[in-house]
């Protein structure tokens, strides 16, 4: 994509967000930023082919900055794994060089991030302990560190160099140092996490000495034509850590050395549990909710200033640009969504952006391969062909208007095929419709609203309340069959008792799609959710329930409530349902019903406990393939694809991947 300059046609509403800036010696083409992530793409802690594609796409997509996930710059301080990138040798040297040349190409430029991971990763071994500036673990690890000796400091000051040396010997066009979530940089500025009592710890000047040297080393290992910029917490949100009055002295202090070209300010710290799940809050957190810490220090600093948090709209992307709140914006779960933000938007194609809804797919595959709850392609991008166009035009039917056929149909489509949908119901959206429903998740239309208008766009034929079966085909010539009939719940399994209990045993699915009948007259009652199915349906029939009136109790017999839940996700649905007087009952068995009292044993100790005047049981054991149709429509002679829960009950993401390959195959 073109960089968008004076005599381009800019669209007037994104005129701020477009317009090129001055990062030190670099112009860069437009205010969209894609921040430091790990995609968890890179082999053998290189930049891989994988990595390369999944960079380039937002390159070509329009990006004006990037820059990589953070790279460890010494052995103490690495993240754990081989799928992140390690900057320890000259090894990485040939795949930044790589990187590099691949978004140049595509008129972008991206800068290397550089950290030491200090005491947030439990990534020690034999010989090889944490490193910190005092003996003070993370909650997140909850791991002592070594207390560093000034030797050791002056080696990670060196370490810095010769990383940034690799970065400019890579051909990259500078390097961001991450100072932010705990890492070693921040927790020695921090009054939190450095306690020491020599020339690297006390008063601010002192705890602030180990980032200024690093600056410097990064700076004199780049070189005076690279970018070199900082991330910062605007606040570390904890008692006895940088507060934000604290963070814009620090940042004036950083920009008056003049070895920095731009700060980027981000917000919390990774040694506190809570604050690790506040960096990338999902839905239905508010937008832009960092903003105002990126404006306060801007105000006090004569160098560009990024902003980031839940940015997700080019609209206030570029509103924060025209009220002088930063200079760039980050948006990187939007590219992770999209990332064709920046040519859609010069395009005048606003409206086809695929919407980033703030699921944290992308945060909380812990260890995988990135992936995104709306985009099929994040993370695949060097495995898959866009919609190149079909050899030859067939009629397609998809059976079920879900997340896969949704994008069955639209990818099916683009390719150009006459597409049908049937759907049994009132309504697109399947299981995903059911979810937006509910009062944490009413995002998730915005997803189903997109699709919607693709297949309008696409003149994809719907049919609502059409239960499919072969029939429907008689007198159609058909070629292919996408099937993506989703799943249905499992049934409740009853228990001992429930002959003669008043109490209603349902599941969670059927209270998403119908509100109960046993309600009270002021449409209340008290449920409890007996929940092995493991994922977010439960917990989400429960708010339902607890917004319009009901009490609440939820028992499994895992560890914890919401288990497989990624901590990301689950600290909100946790804080939501708690403030709710919901009851946690984990590691607990439901094994009988007396009347309306529901009897739980222990996992452990036998140990019964009795949750009184209970209306409804919703037992909860996750899906079962709703398949019926595979076997007549191939009996018919029909060629059929099969795509989503149909096939085997699984996550939303995999569903629309699914429904992207079937688009692709037919």
């Amino acid at each position: 994509m073109a960089s968008p300059t004076i005599g381009d046609r800019v669209p007037e509403a994104f005129s701020h967000l477009l317009s090129p800036i001055q990062i030190g010696p670099k112009l860069v083409r437009n205010r969209l930023l894609v921040t430091g992530h790990a995609p968890r793409l890179a082999k053998d802690n290189k930049p891989s082919d994988d990595y390369i594609a999944y960079q380039r796409a937002r390159a070509r997509g329009g990006a004006g900055l990037q820059i990589t996930g953070a790279a460890g710059v010494h052995p103490t301080g690495v993240l754990a794994g081989a799928a992140g990138l390690r900057n320890v040798d000259d090894g990485i040297i040939p795949g930044y060089r790589a990187l590099a040349d691949a978004i140049h190409t595509e008129g972008g430029l991206i800068l290397g991030q550089l950290a030491h991971s200090g005491a947030t990763v439990g990534n020690s071994d034999a010989g090889r302990p944490l490193w910190a500036p005092s003996p003070i673990g993370s909650e997140l690890t909850r791991e002592i560190p070594h207390e560093m000796t000034v030797s050791e400091i002056q080696a990670v000051i060196d370490a810095y160099y010769a990383a940034a040396q690799r970065v400019r010997d890579g051909g990259l066009d500078g390097a961001e140092v991450l100072a932010a979530f705990g890492f070693l940089v921040v927790a020695f500025l921090s009054p939190l996490t450095n306690k020491r009592l020599d020339a690297y710890g006390g008063s601010a000047k002192n705890r602030r000495r180990f980032v200024l040297e690093v600056l410097a080393a990064a700076r004199a290992g780049l070189g005076p034509d690279r970018i070199l910029g900082l991330r910062i917490p605007g606040d570390e949100d904890t008692p006895d850590g940088l507060s934000a009055k604290d963070m814009i002295g620090e940042a004036k202090a950083f920009a008056a050395t003049g070895h920095i070209d731009y700060l980027n300010v981000i917000y919390g710290t990774n040694m506190k549990r809570m604050g690790r799940m506040k960096h990338w809050p999902p839905t239905p957190a508010p937008h832009g909710l960092f903003v105002e810490y990126a404006a306060a220090i801007k105000q006090g600093v004569d160098i560009p200033v990024f902003t980031v948090g839940r940015i997700t709209d080019p609209r206030m992307a570029d509103a924060i640009i025209r009220d002088g709140k930063a200079d760039m914006v980050g948006m990187t779960r939007a590219h992770i969504a999209d990332p064709d933000i920046g040519r859609k938007i010069v395009e005048g194609h606003v409206e086809t952006i695929r919407p980033c809804v703030g699921a944290n797919v992308c945060i909380t595959l812990a260890g995988a391969a990135i992936r995104c709850f709306g985009n099929p392609d994040a993370g695949r991008e060097a495995h898959v062909t866009q919609e190149v166009p079909a050899p030859h035009a067939k009629t397609i039917v998809v059976v079920g208007g879900g997340p896969a056929g949704l994008e069955a149909a639209r990818t099916a489509a683009a390719r150009g095929h006459q597409v049908t949908v049937y759907e049994q119901g009132p309504k697109l959206g399947g299981q995903l419709r059911l979810w937006a429903d509910t009062p944490d998740r009413g995002e998730f239309h915005k997803l189903l609203n997109w699709y919607e208008a693709a297949l309008m766009r696409a003149q994809v034929r719907v049919v609502l309340n059409h239960t499919f079966d072969v029939g429907t085909l008689d007198g159609r010539a058909v070629d292919e069959v996408i099937l993506a009939t989703g799943s249905k719940a499992a049934a409740p399994q009853r228990v001992e008792g429930h002959k003669a209990s008043p109490i209603v045993f349902s599941t969670p699915r059927d209270v998403l799609e119908t509100p109960p009948s046993n309600a009270g007259p002021d449409n209340s009652g008290h449920v409890l959710l007996f929940d092995e199915g493991g994922d977010q349906t439960g917990l989400a029939a429960v708010m339902k329930l607890v917004e319009s009136g009901w009490t609440a109790s939820i028992a499994t017999t895992e560890f914890v409530i919401g288990e497989h839940i990624d901590p990301v996700v689950r600290t909100p649905l946790y804080q939501r349902l708690l403030k709710a007087d919901v009851r946690l009952l984990p590691n607990e068995r439901l094994v009988r019903v007396e009347d309306r009292d529901a009897v739980l044993r222990n996992m452990y100790s036998d140990q019964e406990t009795m949750i009184g005047s209970v209306d409804l049981i919703l037992d909860w054991r996750g899906n079962a393939v709703n398949d019926a149709l595979l076997t007549p429509l191939q009996d018919a002679g029909i060629t059929v694809y099969t795509a989503g829960d149909c096939v085997a009950p699984r996550k939303v993401h995999i569903a629309i991947a699914e429904g992207a390959m079937a688009g692709r195959a037919v």
